[in-house]
């Protein structure tokens, strides 16, 4: 596709020859250079490395999360997941998650609903039908009512923020990871498993719970985008802006003539940890890495928006407002693949690795369209 192939721009000989490791040649490297090994082996050996540390009888979480950095088996994503949002301790015992499923239960009693209580169901019902749309698992009624029931728990259970939409969003991997322990999932089709109808509701109860407990977990990392004004959205817009001023100075002047803000089109992309933009199969390939970042994952996050925006560039250039805009809400991101996706946040996370290190040390240039010239 063209837009990818101005995504990644290839290096020239000479180029390669006097390579030097600096943020410019990061963000131009093209993802399709290094050989490819098999796929089969490279499953195989990662395989065995979760194995190892999975099997130890104490888990050393931080060898999980630099495994989890670069993607979980399908096999043992749930359990990792769990893991390393400190769901389930790392000792193997039970005990812990017995309680904490037995303290979902019993907020999942019906008791009469108040005119506000209703109203949020409502809008609850509205999010769920619109979730993941392009999917048949997340059409199945069985799953609908799961998904209706655990966010409304989540309203009751925050008030100081209530359901937000959006949490649906983030949810909505969850639902696909854990559903995956009990019945196997297509990772390309998330059609309805064809003995999901045989699965007992105890056992979708249990999932519910794993669901609600892993997003709270998750959701404590970024409170501040789901609380009163989003001020957390807000804070991560001023970095956003910080950050493309810096790397790319005339895409940033671009913003400022177009008079084109981030709200226009990054609102959801910051809110919904860019659930919507991608597939869903990159999407959960995506929390593995951001989960994996723990408390940073908020800081990871904006500089892989930062990163996308960046890579949009060459193509929204050449447009005006409403044309740049109408591409920025509609990315053609749908076919990427999972290498892409990787190199995405590798770039991203170089770029948090320079400019967090460098923090108060950065100067800027307006003059300036080099990049290379002032990092």
């Amino acid at each position: 596709m063209a837009f990818l192939k101005k995504f990644f721009g290839q290096k020239t000989d000479s180029q390669s020859s006097l390579y030097k490791t600096n943020l410019n040649e990061i963000y131009n490297k093209s993802p399709f250079q290094k050989k490819q090994i098999s796929s089969t082996i490279q499953d195989q050996k990662k395989l065995e490395q979760f194995e190892l540390v999975l099997e130890q009888q104490i888990i050393d979480l931080e060898a999980l999360k630099k495994l989890t950095w670069r993607g979980i088996p399908n096999e043992y994503r749930a359990k990792v997941w769990k893991l390393i949002v400190k769901y389930i301790p790392p000792n193997h015992m039970n005990k812990i998650i017995n309680n904490t499923l037995r303290n979902y239960y019993e907020h999942m009693n019906e008791q009469e609903r108040d005119e506000n209580e209703r109203k949020i169901i409502k809008i609850i019902q509205n999010d769920v039908l619109r979730t993941q749309p392009d999917y048949k698992l997340f059409r199945d009624p069985r799953i609908q009512e799961m998904f209706k029931r655990l966010l409304f728990i989540w309203n009751m259970r925050h008030p100081m923020s209530g359901y937000v939409q959006g949490i649906n969003d983030v949810a909505s991997p969850l639902v696909v990871v854990f559903l995956n322990e009990y019945v196997p999932i297509d990772f390309n089709s998330f059609d309805v498993p064809s003995n999901f109808d045989k699965l007992p509701e105890e056992i979708l109860i249990d999932i519910e719970a794993d669901i609600y407990w892993c997003l709270c977990k998750i959701i404590e990392n970024i409170q501040d985008y789901f609380t009163a004004n989003q001020p957390g959205v807000q804070e991560a817009y001023v970095k956003i802006r910080e950050l493309i001023k810096i790397l790319d100075y005339p895409l940033y002047q671009y913003f400022e003539d177009q008079q084109i803000d981030l709200n226009h089109f990054a609102f959801r992309w910051v809110l919904c940890l860019l659930i919507r933009e991608f597939p869903l199969s990159l999407t959960i390939r995506l929390l593995d890495t951001y989960l994996a970042e723990g408390d940073e994952m908020a800081n990871l996050h904006v500089y892989t928006v930062t990163n996308l925006i960046l890579k949009c560039a060459p193509e929204i250039k050449s447009k005006n407002m409403s044309e740049a805009v109408i591409f920025l809400q509609n990315l053609p991101t749908k076919e990427w693949t999972e290498v892409q996706l990787e190199m995405l946040l590798q770039e991203a996370f170089v770029f948090q690795d320079h400019f967090e290190k460098t923090k108060g040390h950065l100067k800027l240039n307006q003059g300036n369209t080099n990049r290379s010239s002032i990092l």
